[in-house]
């Protein structure tokens, strides 16, 4: 049996896990296995889901439900494969970025997902190498903006050189694609109720238009904001029609018929 080919835009028609280059390409996280950064995505994807239907903590914390025989079911792998990779992951054993509290007998274990861009906070950023923040030369800058440039260079753009630090505040937390948009969850309800069509859509925007053209921006919420607005004014000089309303003058023409 052979694949058909992709045509247009048809591989958007499908769901997507939102998985963190990061984890792939910066030396702190060069120790997880491909299968535990897999794991990883998928839970912390799972964290939206469990945000919506209220599985927070006395302490404001998200939670997320996920055993063992769901690992099994995902990774498609035997319980052994299944501990270790989870093991990798674990505050005890692993690296640290989820923390599961027994409930007691009968009762999975309640898993706590954590934020992967909290260390770099006590970090300096200007001497940690971020793959994905290195800047392309120009000869791959050019192409690769090219994709990307044709739609988005209208925009007005408010960038900054780097991403500095200061920027990651205690209560922020990454959106998008490619995780790299920074918003506070105070900042996504007031976008919401401006956005109302499709805010997530416009986020992803920003995050692979970031990660393909190497920008960066000092506020995403104005950023997305200006955007929308662009969109908007856009939108309506394209859709904007001459009235349909006769007048006296139309129906004596026979305008009408």
């Amino acid at each position: 049996m052979e694949f058909e080919y992709y045509h247009n835009n048809d591989g958007d028609q499908f769901r997507y896990i939102q998985l963190p280059t990061i984890l792939l390409e910066h030396e702190y996280f060069s120790g997880l296995s491909l299968e535990s950064i897999v794991l990883y995505s998928m839970m912390l994807n799972r964290t939206s889901l469990s945000f919506r239907n209220g599985w927070i903590d006395e302490n404001s914390r998200v939670y997320i439900y996920f055993t063992l025989e769901e690992v099994m079911k995902k990774l498609r792998c035997k319980t052994d494969k299944a501990v270790k990779v989870m093991a990798e992951l674990d505050a005890d054993k692993g690296i640290g970025l989820i923390e599961r509290k027994r409930q007691g007998l009968g009762k999975p274990a309640v898993v706590y997902v954590k934020n992967f861009m909290s260390i770099f906070r006590t970090q300096d950023f200007d001497k940690t190498e971020v793959k994905t923040s290195e800047k392309p030369n120009s000869g791959t800058r050019k192409n690769r903006s090219q994709d990307f440039g044709k739609s988005e260079s209208n925009y007005i753009d408010i960038s900054e050189p780097d991403l500095r630090k200061n920027d990651m505040r205690s209560d922020t937390t990454l959106f998008g694609l490619f995780q790299n948009v920074i918003l506070t969850q105070e900042d996504y309800e007031e976008l919401s109720r401006t956005i109302v069509e499709d805010l997530d859509g416009l986020i992803d925007r920003l995050s692979a238009y970031m990660t393909s053209t190497g920008k960066r921006y000092k506020n995403h919420k104005a950023t997305l904001l200006s955007w929308h607005l662009q969109d908007e004014k856009k939108y309506k000089k394209k859709y904007k029609k001459k009235s349909t309303v006769l007048s006296y003058d139309d129906y004596d023409k026979g305008e009408h018929l």
